[in-house]
Formats: structure tokens, sequence, C-alpha cells
């Protein structure tokens, strides 16, 4: 069969798609000859018999493996010469592939001959790897044999390309492909090159899937221009293998300028592609930038990557479908995981693009950098911005230089922020320590508006991120708090007093850190102090249950020990604490609220708790005109705001 003429391109590709529809008319059973009897060796007086038997090989019939006696180096070594020796040569290898040809006729032999062989020889004489090779493998990997071999893989090829998998769990057309991956060397790569895409452009989609992705592994580097031409072609007629091919692109060692073409014709379908198919694409657009047009190419992307039409339309019919079908929640939840790990991927690709390419990070921080109009900004935006800050410590004072400029000019807003974390939480929730350094920075700050940005910060963080994300911001909120910065105490005050409003009891599991606050009393002022009782109240007294009673004890002791002071600054703090804290005890529980969640009305006990602490306050002040005078303000101004049970009152 080596002897025929070589086909012309067209000609062969006409014969294999013939080929491929005779194969599916056929039925199995004209396929194949009828099977040899189980488990016997092949014997017979063929030359292609005798050579594999002389040197190493025995072929058997049925569902058992080839045996091979010798190494698989020793092998191929003692075919090579007895082949090369032989005084028919060249004619011999015409022979030798005749009688594989005819071996292979069976259907049970070639799967055989496609799958490893098992090794007779003794382990510890074996030179080479402990993995054994099929027998087509091992002819391929002699020369003089591996064009005929390889052409008559191809001819064989197109009957299995519309067949069903095997009972055995085989897929003979990827069983015949892997026998070419990872060659020491191919003889004729463009001849293989030109075999492969011609199957490719035949076979099914599925299979068209898997013969793409496995080019990268049966290819040398000489053969890359010649297939990247071929699949950018492929490209342009076929959609539905963009992703593979793109994947094997990002592989291949190609000309610049191919590259770039290939990236003008994705980045005109970004708008189109479904979110599964994004991680593969960007991976590719990433991969062929270059410093010349790196700035070009990622503005490009910016604009035509939104990625918040993507994931919330997927999030809100995930939801809307759990609402449907409260008793079927499975399909709809695995919707909302699929899209959301592909966002996971596709940051990913993106982390790793600015981790280790500098030129991608710089020109993505330039191209936010040189937006101006507000309206121009996305979530994404800042969600980048945040990535690389976490990602590249060497970009980072640049990066708090832009944000700083932005928050100035009012690009970035709260209401840009909040809509940053709910779309993009999973993603920064991994960079939540580089998020709390970054609004430790901005506290810093002598601008108010970049001040109330960086509490915003703390404050999304906690709302969006998991428990141990929370104690991490209640942690970097206490030490604002004990800095003895005046700005940095209010600030950080307020957001502790927004967190027990917005989510009292992810707050409670992190009172023990705020209640550590009380050894730094010292310095606050009045409003400071006020503030603090008012938030460890609402943390102790909220719900009554045990992991609250000792804070309680705490701030019962240290108002006792500031009310007993003489020193007035100590009693101030004791008399502000005090009437606080009653204020929260005796609160009016018919109005609804979040502070009073799950409370139930005061017993005579508390409200006994309560007119004590006060008449303590009372007698400790009234020997100072003074303190006298302050804890009766700060009475008044507690019964004003008209908070207080009508019973206590």
């Amino acid at each position: 069969m080596v002897s025929k003429r070589r086909l012309s391109k067209s000609e062969d590709k006409e014969s294999l798609i013939e080929d491929a529809s005779k194969a599916r008319k056929q039925p199995l059973s004209k396929k194949t000859k009828k099977s040899h009897v189980h488990n016997e060796v092949e014997e017979n007086d063929s030359v292609f018999v005798k050579l594999l038997k002389t040197s190493g090989v025995i072929l058997k019939t049925g569902e058992s493996q080839n045996q091979l006696t010798v190494d698989q180096v020793v092998f191929q070594k003692k075919l090579f010469q007895t082949l090369r020796k032989h005084p028919s040569y060249p004619n011999i290898i015409e022979e030798f592939v005749s009688g594989l040809e005819s071996h292979i006729e069976d259907q049970d032999s070639f799967r055989n001959c496609l799958l490893s062989c098992e090794r007779l020889q003794d382990e510890e004489a074996s030179i080479g790897t402990s993995y054994s090779k099929s027998l087509i493998k091992l002819l391929l990997g002699i020369d003089i044999l591996q064009p005929a071999i390889i052409k008559t893989l191809f001819e064989k090829l197109p009957e299995f390309l519309f067949e069903n998998v095997n009972s055995d769990g085989l897929n003979m057309p990827r069983l015949i492909i892997s026998q070419l991956k990872w060659l020491d060397r191919i003889v004729d790569g463009k001849d293989l090159t030109t075999k492969l895409m011609q199957l490719i452009s035949i076979a099914p989609l599925y299979l068209q899937h898997d013969f793409i992705t496995s080019l990268p592994e049966i290819l040398g580097d000489s053969q890359h221009a010649d297939v990247g031409k071929e699949l950018s072609d492929l490209l342009t007629e076929n959609t539905p293998l963009t992703v593979p091919i793109l994947d094997v692109l990002s592989s291949l060692r190609l000309d610049p300028k191919l590259l770039s073409q290939v990236r003008q014709l994705v980045m005109g379908k970004l708008l189109s592609v479904k979110l599964d198919d994004l991680p593969v694409i960007i991976k590719f657009i990433l991969h062929s930038v270059t410093a010349a047009d790196a700035l070009e190419v990622i503005s490009e992307l910016r604009e035509k990557l939104d990625l918040q039409h993507c994931i919330l339309p997927s999030r809100l019919q995930a939801s809307q479908s759990k609402l449907k079908n409260k008793g079927q929640q499975s399909s709809s939840g695995n919707q909302e995981n699929s899209s959301q790990d592909c966002v996971i991927l596709l940051f990913d690709v993106i982390k790793s693009a600015v981790r280790y390419e500098k030129i991608i990070s710089e020109a993505w921080i330039k191209a936010i950098e040189s937006t101006a109009s507000v309206s121009e900004h996305k979530t994404f935006d800042l969600a980048m911005l945040l990535i690389i800050y976490s990602t590249n410590t060497q970009t980072k004072k640049y990066i708090e230089r832009v944000l700083r400029n932005k928050i100035r000019s009012g690009c970035f807003q709260e209401q840009l922020l909040q809509s940053t974390f709910y779309i993009h939480y999973l993603v920064l929730k991994d960079i939540c320590p580089s998020i709390l350094s970054l609004a430790q920075s901005l506290l810093h700050s002598l601008d108010q508006s970049i001040i109330l940005f960086g509490s915003l910060l703390y404050k999304y963080a906690f709302k969006f991120f998991d428990t141990y994300c929370q104690q991490e911001v209640v942690g970097a909120l206490v030490t604002h708090i004990c800095s003895g910065n005046e700005a940095e105490v209010d600030t950080a005050l307020d957001v502790l007093l927004e967190l027990v409003v917005l989510n009292l009891t992810a707050m409670r599991l992190n009172a023990v850190f705020v209640k550590g606050i009380l050894d730094y009393l010292d310095n606050m002022s009045p409003q400071q102090i006020r503030k603090l009782f008012y938030i460890l109240s609402t943390l102790a007294f909220s719900k009554q249950h045990e992991a609250s009673s000792h804070i309680q004890d705490d701030m019962h002791l240290v108002i006792r020990k500031q009310l007993s002071s003489t020193i007035f600054r100590y009693k101030l703090i004791g008399i502000i604490g005090a009437v606080t804290m009653a204020g929260i005890m005796a609160a009016d529980r018919s109005r609804s609220s979040n502070l009073t969640q799950g409370r139930t009305d005061l017993s005579n006990e508390q409200y006994t708790q309560v007119t004590s602490l006060l008449q303590l306050v009372h007698s400790c002040s009234e020997q100072s005109p003074q303190a006298s005078a302050l804890y009766y303000d700060e009475f008044a101004n507690l019964i004003q705001g008209g908070k207080l049970a009508p019973k206590a009152l």
C-alpha cells in the first residue's frame, strides 16, 4: 500500500471523506474480519510477524496484550537493523507495512496494537522506563517506518469517526491520535500537519475539539507556523471551535503579526461570547500582548469586557429559578456555581498575567488612569486596581496615587464601590488582606473624601466577606481606635457603629476585640467615649446569652472603677459610660429596631439593675457640682431622645 501514488491534498481529503462515509454505512460485522480464537499467539509466515518475533514482540489474538520479550529500546534497535540490513531493502518496508495492514484488519488485533504491550523481560534488566508503549507507538519511533505507519493510521482512522464508543469504553479515534503524541522525532512534519488538518475538517465536533487540543503534543516547533496559519483560517470559518483553537494558539510559538491578526478577530467577537469561553479567550489575548501594543490592547479589552452583564444575569436567573422551584433547587444551584467557577477561572487568568507580565499590569493601570469621564468607569476597573494592588508589590504606590486622584475627582464613589463588592465578592475575598492594607493606608490621609472611601472598604469587606475576613476587619478598626490619632479614632468608631447596625450577629462574634478598647479610654474625647459605650452596650445587651455576659461584667467593672475615682477626667468616663449603658438596657422594646431584635420586655430584675446603676452614678457625682452637671446633662439628653421604655422612666 505504500507504493500507491502519492495523493494531492484535495484528493487525499476527498478520499478521507469517502472512507468516513463508507465506514458510517457499513455495519461493524462487515468492517472487521471474524476475530481470531482468544488468547492465541499469531502464527503465520508473513514477513511482518516473523520480523517482530525475531526482534522481540509476540503478537497475540483476541483480547490478550501483545507481548514484549526485550526492552523497548532494544526492540526498536533490532527491528531497525534487521530491516536496514535485509537483502531486499527498501522493498522489505513495503512488505512489512502490508503485513501490518493485513493484521489490523481485524478490530481486536488493531486494538491490541494500539494498547500497551505486556512486558515479559525482568524489570531489573529493563534499561528504559517502567511504562510500556503500544506496538504502533514503538514502530512510529523507527524513522524508516514512521511515514508509512502514519499513512496507514490515517487511512484506517475514518472507519471509526462516526462509531460509538466500544463496549470496552475505548474511543478508537482518540486512541489512534494518542499514538502520535510525544514522539521523539517526526520525519515528515509538513505531511503530518496536512493530514491532521484534513482529518479535523471532516471529524465530528467533539472529536475536532480533541484533535485540535492534541496538536501541541504531536507537532514539533518547526510545524508551529504552518499549523498556526491553518488554525487561524479555521477560526474564521468555525465559531464553535474558538476555545480549543485559541487554547492551542496560546501554546504555540507563532509570528507576532499572525497573533495580532487572530487577536483582532477574537476581540471583535468578545461581546457575543459565552461566560464559559471567556477564560481561554482572555488568556489568548493577554498572551499575545507586546510592549508596543499593550496599552492599546488593554484599553480595548477594558471597554469590551463587561463582566457585569455576564455575571448579574446568571445570578439573577439562578435566584429566580430558586424561587420558582423551591423543591428542585439543584439545577439553579449548579447553574450559579458554574458561572461562579467561570468568573473565578477568568480572574485567575488575569491575576497570573498581571503578576508575571509587568507590561500588562502597567498598561492596565494606565488605561484606567487615562479614563476621564465618571460614567465610563466600571466595577471591573475598581476590581482590577484591587487585584493588581494585591499581586504586584512594585505598583502599590502607583495604584494608591491613581485611586486617590479618582476619589478626589469623583470618579470612584460609594455606589461604584458597593457594586464592585456585590458583583466581584468571590474574587475580592481572596485578596482581603490587601484590601484591608489599602483601607488602612487611605485612613491615614488628610483628605476627608479619601478617608471616607477607606472606611467604606472596611464596611463592604465586612458585609460581603466570610467570618475570617470579618474578624480581620474588626481587628484593623480596633487598631485604628487604639492608635490615638483623633481623625482615625472617629472614623473607625463610626465604621464599627455602622457594622453593629449592618450585622449585629456577626459583630457579636467579634465583641471580644471591641472590648479590648476599654484599656485605651484615657485619650478619648467625650463623644468618642459615648460612641464606644453605645457599641459595647448594644453588643452586650441586645440579646441575653452567655457570650455577652462577660462583656457586661467588664463594662460594670470599668464604670464602677471610673466613678469611684476622685479625678474628674476618669469620673467623666464613668458617668458617660453608665448613662449610655442604662439607655441601651432600658430601651423601649415596643419599637421595632435592628438593634433590639430577639429581645423581650425587661423583667423587674432588669429594671432594678438600671435604676441601681443610675443611683450609683448619682451618689458618686453628688459631691462634685461639675460631675453632677454632667450627669444631669447626659441623663436629660437620654430622656429627650425618647427611646426609654415608659416603665423605666
